[in-house]
This record gives structure tokens, C-alpha cells and sequence, in this order.
């Protein structure tokens, strides 16, 4: 008899614990939203050039070469910033920079984390116009 007693309340006790385990979450999400934005590097400029997101959005760059093979670096700290402290971009996997050949994609991926103006520009030398091919990311409040 205590055999089937403690076979029953193992059951029970088990039908709970799952019931808890599978029951939804209502908890709010503190995820930082992604913003995908889409730019393009052709004829020694990148589109856009000027980009604006708010502090504490995740960014997904999705870049494009349009002509030829050009690379992107973007600077994780804001103009001005002192460089020994927190950068204001955190980058996925510490990538700051990526590189393409003409008709391939790539991806950079940020935590927008303190506000301020960063200065991105292409890094693979793409001929005389390959100076000018500069943007900048504003993080605003």
C-alpha cells in the first residue's frame, strides 16, 4: 500500500513540475530591439552614409557591394570619446569590420550602447575616389 501511495504522489508531483515547466512566461522581454538596416557601397560612397538609431538597439548592417570589393570599419567609440574606456558600439564576436566582393552580401552585427556620432568608412582600397567613402552612425538618446 505505501508502494502505491508514493507511486501516486511521484506522479502528481512529476504532472506539476511539467505543467510549470510548459506553462507560458509573462515576463517582459529585456532584449534590446534589432533594427536591420540596409546600406550599399558603390562608386566610393556607401548608401546610406548617414545612419541614426536610438541607445540600446541591437543593429543588424546588412551591406552590399555594388562594383567592385570594398570593406567597411566602423569606429566603436564616439567622436571625441576617450578610447581607454567602454567602446559605445559592442560588436558580435569583437567584428568591427567586414569586407565584400561585388554582388555579395555580408553582415555586421551592434549593441548601440551610449549615444554620440561613429565614423565608418571603407577599408579595402577601392580606387581614387576610395578616401570619400566615409559614413557615420549617430546613437541618439
Amino acid at each position: 500500500m505505501r508502494t502505491a501511495s508514493n507511486l501516486l504522489f511521484c506522479s502528481v508531483a512529476l504532472l506539476a513540475i511539467g505543467s510549470a515547466l510548459a506553462a507560458p512566461r509573462h515576463q517582459e522581454s529585456t532584449a534590446p530591439a534589432v533594427q536591420v538596416i540596409e546600406m550599399s557601397g558603390d562608386k566610393y560612397a556607401f548608401a546610406p552614409a548617414d545612419i541614426h538609431v536610438k541607445k540600446g538597439t541591437r543593429v543588424q548592417l546588412k551591406y552590399h557591394s555594388v562594383d567592385k570589393e570594398h570593406g567597411i570599419k566602423i569606429d566603436a567609440y564616439a567622436e571625441g570619446a576617450k578610447k581607454d574606456g567602454a567602446p559605445g558600439l559592442r560588436f558580435e564576436g569583437k567584428n568591427d569590420t567586414g569586407k565584400v566582393v561585388k554582388g555579395a552580401d555580408g553582415t555586421l552585427e551592434f549593441a548601440a550602447e551610449q549615444s554620440g556620432t561613429y565614423r565608418f568608412e571603407c577599408s579595402i582600397f577601392c580606387g581614387l575616389g576610395h578616401g570619400r567613402m566615409k559614413g557615420k552612425i549617430t546613437v541618439d538618446e
